[in-house]
């Protein structure tokens, strides 16, 4: 489907990932720091001098041209009068655009200021002998280099950074997860940032000059934390049931579907984790409806686990291995489990495994048997 031409995906992605940006310089806030949005520009950090950041943060595919909008639009807004540069102590564009090797931005950050300089006062002699030239740059450029704005743009060469990262929206997201939720479990990293995020969007917040202070932040982390882990909760100990008889579940169908590739060492075990499953669903499960409600998503994932697994593992045998390839298909599905539900910080073997077996039992179109090349 192609997009409309009013789609606001684009520029509402840009957004959020300058949520994003201001959510990680929140996390990485020293004692006695504030975080604002929308006040200075995009995100500003302020407390100690040197410590004091203005960001602009940039959503963008393309590469960093030398004559990028982004970067001379943002020294032009840092130009204006109104801007407060003597209470930072660098200017940061954040961007997750490449630079080429070509780029005159290249290294940017290692150069001194004279050799900055020297690179701004090229591109502007560059771009001064194009015949045509983009109008919203030569506004910028006219403003920049005016000679009254010169001690400005000295100031601002010196406190600029280009920090160029190579992830999207989602990847960034990822990595908030991973670099900042170390003491959360697993199945609540996601939800960890989530909650984070709001809390910096908070209407409250927002009416109090969208300031964010390192005490605020630091209580909010520290209670979103303790509720996620408290809330973490380890799956039930598995209850070992007695006089579990192979034979009474010798007609079941998920049994006969384990004959179909002739596995029949993998019986018994699938008997006792098929019977273990049920027993905790039974006992611990089904007596809430948000478990419930939790158990009828995990078995939508792993069957969509299992359809994909299983279309690979039947087009990747040859001619003779049917047999052989089912019975490894067989155990790569049951030798693992990687999904979890509900506030489970992981699910056991055993019930991943009863899970599939319930369902084979339930389900015609769930089976160990790879399709048969021959018939298709």
């Amino acid at each position: 489907m192609s997009k409309l031409k009013f789609d606001s995906t684009s520029p509402i992605k840009g957004v959020l990932f300058q949520f994003l940006v201001a959510l990680e310089r929140c996390f990485e806030m020293q004692e006695g720091q504030s975080a604002y949005i929308e006040t200075y520009g995009d995100v500003s950090v302020l407390g100690n001098l040197s410590d004091s950041k203005q960001i602009e943060s940039k959503l963008y595919k393309k590469a960093l041209t030398d004559t990028d909008k982004n970067v001379w639009k943002s020294i032009y807004n840092w130009m204006r009068d109104e801007f407060p540069i003597e209470q930072f102590g660098s200017l940061v564009l954040l961007t997750t655009q490449k630079v080429s090797i070509n780029s005159a931005w290249l290294n940017w950050n290692r150069k001194n200021p004279s050799e900055r300089m020297e690179v701004l006062r090229n591109i502007k002699t560059n771009f001064d002998s194009r015949k045509r030239k983009d109008k919203d740059i030569a506004t910028y450029m006219n403003v920049i280099f005016d000679v009254k704005n010169a001690t400005r743009l000295s100031q601002i060469t010196k406190m600029l950074y280009i920090d160029s990262i190579s992830m999207d929206g989602n990847q960034y997201h990822k990595s908030l997860q991973e670099k900042y939720g170390k003491g959360i479990p697993d199945i609540q990293k996601g939800k960890y940032i989530n909650l984070m995020f709001g809390y910096i969007l908070n209407p409250d917040i927002v009416n109090q000059n969208w300031r964010i202070t390192y005490n605020d932040f630091a209580r909010e982390v520290e209670e979103v934390t303790k509720t996620l882990v408290e809330n973490t909760a380890v799956f039930p100990t598995k209850v070992k049931l007695a006089d579990i008889k192979d034979s009474d579940y010798d007609s079941y169908t998920f049994v006969e579907k384990i004959k179909d590739i002739k596995y029949d060492e993998a019986i018994s075990g699938a008997i006792d984790d098929y019977v273990h499953t049920a027993s905790m669903i039974q006992q611990e499960l089904e007596k809430s409806e948000t478990k419930k409600k939790s158990l009828l998503q995990y078995e939508k994932n792993l069957k969509g686990s299992y359809t994909a697994k299983y279309r690979k593992a039947s087009r990747n045998y040859n001619d003779g291995e049917r047999i052989a390839k089912s019975q490894d298909f067989y155990d790569d599905m049951t030798g693992s489990s990687d999904i979890t539900f509900h506030t489970y910080n992981n699910v056991d073997l055993y019930f991943h495994n009863g899970m599939l077996h319930i369902m084979a039992d339930e389900n015609d179109e769930l089976v160990w048997l790879l399709k048969d090349k021959a018939n298709e």
